[in-house]
């Protein structure tokens, strides 16, 4: 059987949707994906027709946009072997779920879910797969901490994740991770990836304490709502924490941080009070969740209303 895997490259979520599928499928092709880069990389499958020689196609933790949904939904070879398998409710509001190859679930039994999550339900529910303690432990962690459960719960061992994958990139976490899954009952870290960590965390508090100190606050009103985002320059790997050194001191008295990464093409927002970033996110052409969004730092819009001020 030959598969086919498009997922998100940026984050655990992703990575985790691709380390199930090296336990289902042990060989596979791996297309390693950034936040705004889907679209165009399937089309690019479809184009050259490399993607007809798969049996299964699988995009994960992502989401395709028109027009390659409808171009994929009147092709009967890839309505019935490609399936999308994302929670971001941003693609719900703009309709992507509309067409029965893809699955958008959030929340499912009063439980967020993550990319990860729902692909390791899939593939236990069709038997490619079998249940094991260390799956569950592994799946349950990366999804507590890609829609922030960890937080409510003080999973300190779920946020490692992140970190070992912020610090050895995405194919040295693979490696790392399927041989965790591989040959132990339970993930346990060694002495020398906690001292990894230690350094990462000892590192963040010094660049967060700098880049507050630098902060632009630029309002925005969207949809007869106020917003006041404090944007940063940062590196992406930070995207995830710059807001806990906020929310501790919020001197800006800001709703939410913008991080302008200095690394890649994309502004991540994250939560400071209780409001929905998606919608700023969405409203310079992103997507993502209430608590966490992103969009594309080229976005036309975001270049006006944010670079230029």
């Amino acid at each position: 059987m030959e598969v086919l895997l498009f997922t998100h490259s940026q984050d655990i979520d992703g990575m985790g949707c691709a380390i199930l599928a090296r336990k289902a499928f042990g060989k596979f092709t791996f297309v390693p994906t950034k936040t705004f880069d889907i679209t165009k990389n399937v089309k690019e499958y479809i184009d050259n027709r490399k993607i007809y020689s798969y049996d299964k196609i699988y995009v994960t933790d992502l989401c395709i946009k028109e027009p390659v949904l409808k171009l994929i939904d009147q092709d009967e070879f890839l309505r019935e072997h490609l399936i999308v398998l994302d929670h971001h409710k941003t693609e719900i509001e703009e309709g992507n779920d509309q067409y029965s190859f893809v699955n958008i679930i959030v929340e499912k039994d009063g439980k967020k879910e993550s990319g990860t999550s729902l692909f390791y339900e899939y593939l236990l529910q069709n038997h490619d797969l079998q249940k094991t303690n260390v799956l569950d432990e592994f799946v349950e962690w990366t999804r507590q901490y890609d829609v922030y459960d960890w937080k409510a719960i003080h999973n300190q061992k779920a946020r490692y994740l992140h970190i070992l994958f912020e610090n050895l990139g995405y194919e040295k976490y693979l490696e790392l991770m399927n041989d965790k899954v591989d040959h132990l009952d339970s993930i346990i870290y060694t002495d020398y990836e906690l001292s990894v960590i230690n350094q990462y965390l000892e590192n963040l508090s010094v660049t967060a304490s700098c880049l507050l100190d630098k902060m632009k606050v630029v309002e925005l009103g969207i949809n007869n709502e106020k917003y006041r985002v404090g944007y940063v320059r940062c590196e992406y790997k930070y995207r995830n924490d710059i807001n806990e050194f906020v929310i501790k001191d919020n001197r800006y008295n800001i709703d939410c941080v913008g991080m302008i990464m200095s690394d890649i093409d994309t502004v991540s927002y994250r939560a400071v009070k209780d409001i929905d970033v998606s919608i700023i996110g969405k409203y310079f052409g992103g997507k993502g969740h209430k608590g966490a969004s992103s969009n594309p730092q080229s976005n036309p819009k975001f270049q006006e209303l944010v670079m230029k001020k």
